[in-house]
């Protein structure tokens, strides 16, 4: 057999052999830190300091306001983590954001309503500030943290937009089998992306959120979850989701299936029950230019007055990136969706198509073409180009948006 061929097939037997490495190696990735401090002293002493630049550029045309937005921030972070003593660690995160351009857009605070949504104020604050315990089992972190569960379509950190959004939270990651873990925590504010000072800046309220993972086997992955968001604030969004995520991975291709009920808690002024349905079936890199793709749908469904909600997912990586369903419109959304990227050159290149319908009447909503190309120069120094074009039949307007970022680390 010819050895290009023997190279394209798909192995069953080198997936196994490379699961079951997996499996029994050590759960949490901490076991493997060599930053381990001997005694209370070196956790100072021994401690690490890091530094990242990301400067962007990002330009927006949207048809409903009379004049085009620009943007130009920069991204500035301090990263302190002492090493870890006995289980112990601190980390400390400072972030600002500054202006390197004339400020010709909506930043959410600055009144500019004749422009559209950057939503990238400037602002200086504590992005993390935590302490962690660790054992071979698992972890416990507390403080102002980072959490993304799973593929971040719930709960998630938003880390492209400029302020990334953190939890006041207790979290527990523990494994009690090589097959059984749980990863919970219990939040009392939500450090919004809208910075420290924007009347949207913070959802206050307790938020308890459960994810149950089972591995079946060596490919195939159960997790079941629940959220609870019992808001104070935006008291519309309060609500409880049950649902469970069912994925398969092969060396050849991959796929998950994903469904959950919600309904309303607390102080939720409307009485409501929706569903969420995600199917998605894609390949894996293969041969010389790394080719994979991906096809799938998603539904929130909607009665007319209120649709399943996702407000604390990181939503720019879903429904396209013109961010048009950050909220779930009122009639639900059904996303079709086909995609797929490419290596040249070192430089990924990926495309993904949408077609939006309602969920209620099955209207048209639109569609929307989503491009990205990003390229590793080094490997402290990284380079992204997106575009987004939204094309609107009867939600929203046309809109287009242009990014061009750098991403410094040291």
């Amino acid at each position: 057999m010819p050895e290009r061929i023997r190279r394209a097939q798909c192995s069953t037997r080198h997936t196994a052999i490379a699961t079951l490495v997996l499996t029994l190696a050590p759960t949490f990735a901490v076991q493997a830190e060599e930053n381990i401090a001997q005694n209370a002293g070196d956790m100072i002493r021994n401690s690490t300091f890091n530094l990242n630049f990301r400067p962007r550029y990002e330009h927006v045309r949207d048809v409903a306001f009379p004049h085009h937005a620009t943007a130009g921030t920069l991204r500035s972070r301090a990263t302190w983590t002492s090493a870890r003593w006995d289980g112990w660690e601190f980390l400390i995160e400072g972030d600002n954001v500054t202006y390197i351009s004339s400020e010709n857009f909506n930043n959410t605070e600055n009144g500019k309503t004749n422009y559209p949504v950057i939503a990238d104020p400037d602002y200086s604050e504590i992005n993390r500030g935590q302490l962690s315990y660790a054992r071979e089992q698992g972890l416990i972190t507390v403080g102002r943290q980072r959490i993304n569960f799973d593929d971040q379509r719930f709960i998630g950190g938003v880390a492209w937009r400029q302020n990334e959004q953190t939890y006041d939270a207790l979290r527990t990651e523990w494994a009690f089998s090589e097959t059984f873990s749980v990863d919970y925590f219990y939040s009392w504010n939500v450090n919004r992306i809208f910075g420290p000072d924007g009347a949207d800046a913070d959802i206050q309220g307790p938020v308890n959120a459960l994810d149950l993972h089972f591995k079946i086997n060596p490919n195939h992955k159960l997790t079941g979850f629940i959220y609870s968001l019992d808001f104070h604030d935006q008291e519309q969004f309060a609500s409880a989701t049950f649902g469970f995520d069912w994925a398969a991975d092969f060396e050849c291709y991959r796929w998950h299936l994903r469904a959950a009920t919600q309904n309303d808690i607390g102080g939720n002024p409307i009485d409501y029950t929706a569903e969420y349905y995600n199917a998605e079936i894609g390949s894996k890199p293969l041969q010389k230019y790394k080719f994979a793709g991906h096809v799938g749908t998603e539904w929130l469904t909607g009665d007319g007055e209120w649709a399943f909600q996702t407000p604390l997912a990181t939503l720019h990586k879903f429904q396209g990136y013109d961010d048009k369903f950050l909220t779930t419109p009122a009639d639900g959304i059904r996303d079709y969706y086909v995609g797929g990227s490419v290596v040249v050159s070192g430089i990924k290149i990926a495309a993904t198509l949408h077609k939006f319908y309602s969920d209620r009447d099955s209207r048209e909503y639109g569609n929307e073409l989503d491009l990205v190309a990003t390229y590793a120069i080094t490997k402290n120094i990284g380079l992204l180009a997106k575009y987004a074009t939204y094309d609107a039949d009867t939600f929203s307007s046309d809109t287009d948006k242009f990014w061009l970022q750098f991403e410094l680390k040291f």
